[in-house]
């Protein structure tokens, strides 16, 4: 039974091999040496850069600024909602202190 495994495992990556032999043509254009090079315009498509969602009114430019960014701040200047917020959490003690969110 534990033979039985890896010749099976063989026979398949045996035929896995045969089929792709009998499936690629002799031509220059499909030799494995013409895989490993890749034209300009596909190389380009992988290496092109994502395009990042900037905010410019953000004080790091193509930081983006969380919405409850100014209201954590507003909460951290009252010593009261500030030490409520380490305790119950940020949203909770702004809710508490100035109402909703």
């Amino acid at each position: 039974m534990k033979a039985f495994i890896p010749l099976t495992l063989l026979a398949l990556l045996a035929l896995g091999l045969c089929r792709r032999a009998a499936d690629s043509s002799i031509s220059a254009d499909d030799s494995p040496s013409s895989e490993a090079f890749v034209s300009k315009r596909a190389s380009a498509e992988v290496v092109r850069r994502h395009r990042r969602n900037y905010v410019y009114d953000s004080s790091v430019y193509g930081a983006v600024r969380n919405p409850l960014e100014a209201k954590r701040e507003v909460c951290e200047l009252n010593p009261d909602c500030d030490e409520l917020a380490d305790h119950i959490g940020f949203q909770e003690a702004y809710r508490r202190f100035y109402g909703t969110v």
